[in-house]
């Protein structure tokens, strides 16, 4: 098949990213309790998900973010007391990363609005619809990432 028979895929999945992202900071804008970035709530988030203890290098590693970005986001986080830092006590170079009870609290906030999106996003699908569409979006996601 030629490349027109394609779409723009990368454009496509851009444009919806953006727009997803752009109705997504405007609700969690409106937020009363804490006001965050959409970076700033990924790092709080991924964060409180980690299984094992959340050190600074390993959630550069996992967000694809240069150490001084992930120090610079946990800073404001800390400053908002939504996480913690507590330093190793073998390692004083290493800062294990903590969510705080207020942290949590905006978080499940968050997540509300997330979710409102997503529902209000996907009404007029079909469940087969929104399967294929997340089968195409995960085996597009592996290929890039054995790529």
């Amino acid at each position: 098949m030629e490349q027109k028979d394609y779409p723009l895929l990368g454009q496509i999945v851009g444009q919806m990213t953006t727009e997803m992202f752009r109705v997504l900071k405007k609700r969690t804008g409106e937020q009363p309790n804490t006001k965050l970035t959409v970076e700033q709530f990924a790092l709080l988030y991924a964060i409180n998900n980690q299984k094992d203890d959340a050190i600074q290098q390993d959630m550069a590693n996992f967000m694809g973010k240069d150490k001084s970005t992930i120090l610079r986001l946990t800073d404001i986080l800390e400053e908002k007391e939504l996480l913690r830092r507590v330093v190793d006590t073998k390692d004083r170079r290493k800062n294990y990363l903590m969510v705080t009870k207020k942290g949590e609290v905006v978080i499940s906030e968050y997540l509300k609005v997330e979710f409102q999106l997503i529902e209000e996003l996907l009404k007029g699908l079909s469940k087969s619809e929104i399967e294929v569409f997340c089968k195409v979006v995960n085996h597009i996601k592996n290929s890039a990432q054995e790529l």
